[in-house]
């Protein structure tokens, strides 16, 4: 086995909304964790719904969910650790957008809050399985309840989300990270807690090295697994960018890239 730890975003790498991984990719999971390999989800969803997703296909192991922001169990729902963007800079950035004139989602340890409801939320629901909450005035929320915020998400028509993206990725100023996990969502999170450092964190974990890791992804959120040290495979389809930054790119996603990444180099 090349890989000991292989580790997989879930939307357009895995399976697909709201809750599909192809059988037979689901075999190849359970082929690879039966001969000791540890198999790991890191998506940008919600933890309630990536975990129903991996407990419906009986997976388990650790699933990192939120964009690294929160890594758990998959049977239990205990989590490794939780973190989030600080109350005071999440609010104002909830303000600056919604002075901006955008509507916004909030993840607040694994609650969705809604600014409003329209036919993005409606879809957002559907596809995630999960109900959102609507508030009044999501910035004073935050601030009265200190949230921990886990993501700020908008959506929008999917041309104008990557203009969106590096917009505010200017105003951030590094201090925050706008990036992609669909085509009309961009979804903004603290950098200290991405993908690729809640990689790191379960490696030392389990006591695996990071060249005996591959990791692989398919849109602009799964950029922190590149370069890292990690085996870094993007999906044949995926952005541009992300292709770019990869050591490896793999078959389209309708030729399902995981099982096919796990028969060439782990099974």
């Amino acid at each position: 086995m090349k890989y000991k730890m292989f580790v997989s975003d879930f939307d357009w790498t895995l399976g697909h909304a709201p809750d599909v991984i192809e059988e037979s990719t689901v075999d190849a999971i359970r082929r690879y964790q039966e001969k000791g390999g540890i198999f790991t989800v890191c998506t940008g969803r919600l933890f309630s719904s990536i975990r129903g997703i991996l407990n419906k296909y009986g997976l388990k192991g650790t699933v990192i969910a939120c964009q690294g922001a929160i890594v758990g169990d998959i049977e239990t729902g205990k989590r490794l650790y939780a973190h989030g963007i600080e109350p005071k800079l999440a609010a104002d950035t909830v303000q600056m957008l919604l002075d901006d004139g955008h509507f916004v989602m909030l993840d607040c340890d694994d609650v969705l809050y809604f600014s409003q409801r329209n036919a993005y939320t409606d879809a957002y629901e559907k596809l995630t399985s999960l109900h959102g909450v609507l508030l009044d005035d999501v910035p004073s929320f935050i601030l009265k309840t200190q949230a921990s915020t886990q993501k700020i998400m908008i959506m929008d028509e999917a041309d104008k989300i990557p203009v969106l993206a590096q917009k505010y990725n200017e105003k951030f100023g590094g201090a925050l990270t706008a990036n992609s996990g669909a085509k009309c969502l961009m979804e903004i999170v603290n950098p200290k807690w991405n993908k690729g450092v809640s990689v790191e964190f379960l490696a030392e974990k389990f006591g695996v090295k990071k060249e005996e890791v591959l990791a692989i992804g398919d849109s602009t959120n799964d950029l922190s697994l590149m370069g890292r040290g990690f085996y870094g495979v993007a999906v044949g389809d995926g952005s541009e960018e992300l292709r770019a930054a990869a050591d490896e790119v793999t078959v389209p996603f309708e030729q399902k890239p995981v099982e096919v990444m796990l028969k060439k180099y782990c099974l």
